[in-house]
């Protein structure tokens, strides 16, 4: 399916969200720094109107929008997907054919754009897009990037059933948690996820190892011993992609 077959959803915004982004953003030090935080309150509210439709949990009040000061020193729209990962839900205004991103934000699953019109009663989810590159974000998407925004679901199905592998006794998943220690799955399965859909299977096996390596190296390691661990992690990073390869050939 591609963008120009799939009808735009149409999400009504309630008067209650309307008070809460009206109150929000008269807190706001400026304007301007009201109208986008108005507007980021209402974007994310949407996301999480239409991911609730599709029986998909939110931790919709814990996004950094609904909060007075964070709201104030970021740009950023989040909404999270408890166990999977964050959504920046990106305002555009009307007429609009370029998203602007905030420069702050990190450590997203992917990027939802919503069209806002003169009236503020409903709101056009226009569509969706996976991260590009986690360490260094881009600053704005065109509309004719975005893919439909079924594509989201997609998404997070992949993410899912990607933890869930993890979370079993396969010898692959048993030694990952084991490297991992206590770092949340979510975050390895997202960081695996960008590798594979952008990086070419050449670099798998040395950007996985990077990716498990993290913080696990011992402070004070010899050469050798950071050598020897760096090739165990390389090995356990390419199986591990190559299971994933197998359930993600499986997601339609």
């Amino acid at each position: 399916m591609n963008s120009t077959t799939s009808p735009l959803l149409i999400v009504p915004i309630d008067l209650e969200i309307h008070s809460r982004a009206r109150h929000l953003a008269a807190q706001q030090s400026t304007v301007e720094k009201g109208k986008r935080v108005y507007l980021n309150a209402l974007a994310v509210y949407a996301v999480h109107s239409y991911l609730k439709w599709l029986q998909i949990p939110t931790d919709f009040n814990s996004s950094d929008c609904w909060n007075p000061v964070k709201a104030a020193l970021s740009n950023a729209a989040d909404l999270v997907i408890p166990n999977v990962g964050t959504l920046e839900c990106s305002p555009v205004l009307p007429q609009e054919t370029v998203i602007l991103l905030p420069d702050t934000i990190e450590n997203r699953i992917g990027y939802v754009a919503i069209q806002f019109q003169e009236s503020l009663d409903s709101v056009q989810l226009l569509g969706f897009t996976p991260a590009v590159d986690e360490v260094n974000p881009p600053a704005q998407l065109t509309v004719s990037e975005l893919q439909p925004i079924e594509s989201l679901l997609q998404q997070i199905t992949r993410l899912e059933v990607a933890i869930a592998f993890l979370q079993t006794d396969d010898s692959v998943a048993v030694q990952v948690r084991s490297v991992l220690d206590n770092k949340p799955l979510s975050e390895i399965v997202a960081q695996f996820e960008l590798l594979y859909r952008t990086g070419d299977e050449f670099e798998w096996r040395y950007a996985g190892g990077e990716i498990l390596a993290g913080d696990t190296r011992a402070v004070g390691a010899t050469r050798e011993a950071i050598q020897q661990d760096d090739s165990e992690l390389q090995d356990l990073a390419e199986m591990l992609l190559e299971k994933l390869a197998e359930i993600w050939g499986d997601v339609t």
